[in-house]
């Protein structure tokens, strides 16, 4: 068998399990009216008072999640429940040649400050942070305690959540606050921040910067990606 045939197989097995316990398929070559997606999404930042509005609209229009984690296909779903103990604001799945991958998906508020501004405090991170990043450890302590149950097909009398192949490597993506609302220094402890919480850590203006980038690229291939091609 060859490599590209295993690497068919994966992307079919995967969309069907998948999509079986409701994930989304969202291409990010695909064209799409993206001008328009982004009047509409930066009108909703702008007057969000936490990440409600946001959450809705990333669920209506999860292209907008999901271009930032690179071309091709993602499987996406809200609101997934592992459990009785959490439940992630996303779940975004993807694929590469060889094997799938997961990002847990956090949102904060976009009011809200990533580190604290008391002197000497700076390099601390302020609340909602904190709880964002302590969020995604969590998941992944339960899916380190519950991998079976969670990568489990939903069906036959031992049931479980169908998060197919997804354990507690899985990468995390906190989404909070404004790029205006950062200094220099808190960019720079946000990356000390995510390199040692093994997580990504965002503004809401990133989103709509990375629609952009795909927007972009999308205007000068014609070529489908290998899942478009599989899935049509």
């Amino acid at each position: 068998m060859s490599v590209m045939d295993a690497h068919s197989q994966l992307i079919v097995s995967t969309h069907s399990q998948l999509t079986a316990v409701g994930f989304v398929r969202v291409c990010s070559w695909e064209p799409r009216d993206t001008p328009k997606l982004l009047q509409q999404y930066e009108a909703c930042l702008a007057t969000a008072g936490d990440e409600k509005p946001l959450q809705e609209f990333l669920t209506n229009h999860p292209s907008m999640l999901t271009q930032q984690l690179g071309g091709s296909c993602r499987w996406v779903r809200p609101q997934v429940a592992l459990g009785n103990a959490y439940v992630p604001d996303f779940l975004v799945a993807r694929i590469d040649s060889v094997s799938l991958h997961w990002t847990l998906v956090e949102l904060e508020s976009p009011t809200a400050p990533l580190f604290l501004k008391q002197k000497g405090k700076q390099n601390r991170p302020a609340e909602k942070l904190r709880e964002g990043l302590d969020q995604i450890a969590e998941w992944r302590r339960w899916l380190a305690a519950n991998a079976d149950y969670a990568q489990r097909p939903r069906r036959g009398s031992k049931e479980g959540l169908g998060l197919v192949e997804i354990n507690s490597q899985a990468r995390g993506l906190v989404v909070i606050g404004r790029r205006a609302s950062m200094s220099d220094e808190d960019r720079s402890s946000r990356s000390h921040l995510g390199l040692e919480r093994q997580a990504l850590i965002r503004t809401y203006d990133w989103l709509a910067d990375e629609a952009r980038k795909a927007h972009r690229y999308s205007l000068t291939t014609n070529e489908p990606c290998d899942e478009c091609v599989l899935l049509a």
